[in-house]
């Protein structure tokens, strides 16, 4: 079964939404097999949420489960597929996901996602960003290497005492905190109005690289 996202990461993403009122349309951005989109309409009883991802696996998942979902990645032009706009668009743990050749590369891809999930945004909607962020930032690029490299031997993890200490595949580009938001500072029709961080504790292999690692919550407003 495709990996699902854990939903308690996502307490502080409802307490939001249930600020808002319950005629919203929600989109979330890589939403996997729906257990995601299940939360939020248990939580807040919010009815209108779509979901796009690029695994069908997992979407057939999702429409067992009643959402309407679609095959398409964020990288693309949605406009032209999607036809509507949302009141809100979440994007939770799929920036690090968005890998070229290069970390810059990987970066620019990062920009033209959240470009297009700004671009389907509504008016005053809301555009949330759930990222695990570490620092330092150089140290990143240093392990984005590592893994890109190792990756040309083997399409498995390698483990490193347990699942979530690996190198080799999958290879991801993760941000810092601060770079995050220096990028998401290029996009001036976007005004932040929270932010919410929390230190979490490290692996061992974490530990081994000096990395400190922080959840990011960022919700922006359109206008």
């Amino acid at each position: 079964m495709p990996y699902e996202f854990s939903t308690a990461r996502y307490k502080e993403v409802v307490n939001f939404l249930n600020t808002l009122p319950k005629n919203i349309s929600i989109l979330d951005v890589g939403c996997g097999t729906g257990n995601i989109l299940d939360f939020i309409v248990k939580e807040t009883g919010i009815q209108d949420v779509y979901g796009i991802d690029i695994d069908e696996e997992a979407l057939q998942i999702a429409k067992t489960r009643g959402f309407k979902v679609f095959n398409l990645s964020i990288l693309d032009d949605l406009s032209k597929e999607l036809d509507m706009k949302f009141d809100v668009v979440i994007m939770g743990a799929v920036l690090h996901h968005l890998v070229g050749k290069t970390r810059n590369e990987s970066i620019k891809l990062s920009y033209r996602a959240l470009s297009n999930a700004t671009e389907l945004l509504k008016y005053d909607g809301y555009l949330i960003i759930l990222e695990p962020t570490f620092q330092p930032f150089w140290l990143l690029s240093v392990v984005f290497y590592i893994k890109r490299f190792i990756s040309f031997f083997t399409r498995d993890r390698v483990v490193i005492l347990n699942y979530w200490n690996n190198l080799g595949p999958p290879v991801v580009s993760y941000f810092s905190p601060e770079k995050l938001l220096q990028v998401l500072d290029n996009f001036k029709e976007l005004n932040i109005i929270k932010i919410y961080q929390e230190k979490n504790d490290l692996t061992f292999l974490m530990k081994l690289f000096f990395l400190r690692k922080y959840q990011v919550l960022l919700i922006y407003q359109k206008s």
